[in-house]
């Protein structure tokens, strides 16, 4: 019998606003034989939101980060979702906007734990490993870059996941693609919530 947890490649489209100047990156170690960044921290440490627009949203993106509103945060973390550090997102009015942060619920950035389970590469040709890192060494394909972020769940490629690199997280990075990955716990989450606009394309465990 197969117990492994089903898993999706996971892309939110939905959008208020972008980052603003005061969101603080996390500087992630670099391999010495690659100079390839490896990703072992979350992604920021703070996260500035410049609100354009809210239509009463429970998630959306900016700049790849994915935030939720309060009240689905709770439900993530009271459903033992596991995987993340919440942080809280300093709310801040678009300059050319007119929205009131104040209408706007309190924001949790999903700040995505370490370590990135392993894929294979679908947006790049691979071209050997890396001796330091153990890592893919992929080479640009331009074509194959568009599959980086998918826009579309129509016949979309199934992303090739390494079970043995898997710690049980129910949200996670992959190593060599650019969307996220959830578990279908993840997903039966969300589902009670407004989360519009998202790309949820089945990935397989090899």
């Amino acid at each position: 019998m197969d117990n492994k947890e089903k898993i999706f490649t996971f892309n939110s489209k939905g959008w208020i606003g972008n980052l603003g100047k005061k969101s603080s990156i996390v500087q992630q170690p670099k391999c010495e034989v690659c100079n390839r960044e490896i990703l072992e921290e979350i992604e920021y440490s703070k996260v500035e939101l410049e609100i354009e627009k809210y239509n009463g949203e429970d998630m959306f993106s900016a700049y790849g980060l994915l935030i939720v509103s309060e009240n689905l945060y709770i439900a993530l973390r009271d459903s033992g979702i596991k995987g993340f550090a919440p942080i809280k997102v300093n709310k801040v009015k678009y300059k050319y906007g007119d929205v009131d942060t104040k209408t706007v619920p309190t924001l949790v950035y999903l700040a995505i734990l370490a370590p990135a389970v392993r894929n294979i590469p679908i947006a790049s040709d691979f071209t050997g490993i890396c001796e330091g890192c153990n890592l893919y060494l992929n080479k640009y394909n331009k074509e194959k870059s568009k599959l980086i972020i998918r826009n579309s769940e129509e016949d979309a490629i199934h992303l090739q996941v390494f079970y043995d690199s898997y710690e049980g997280a129910d949200i996670f990075n992959f190593a060599d693609h650019g969307e996220i990955g959830v578990t279908q716990k993840f997903l039966d989450v969300i589902k009670d919530f407004n989360c519009p606009k998202n790309i949820v394309i089945p990935a397989e465990w090899i």
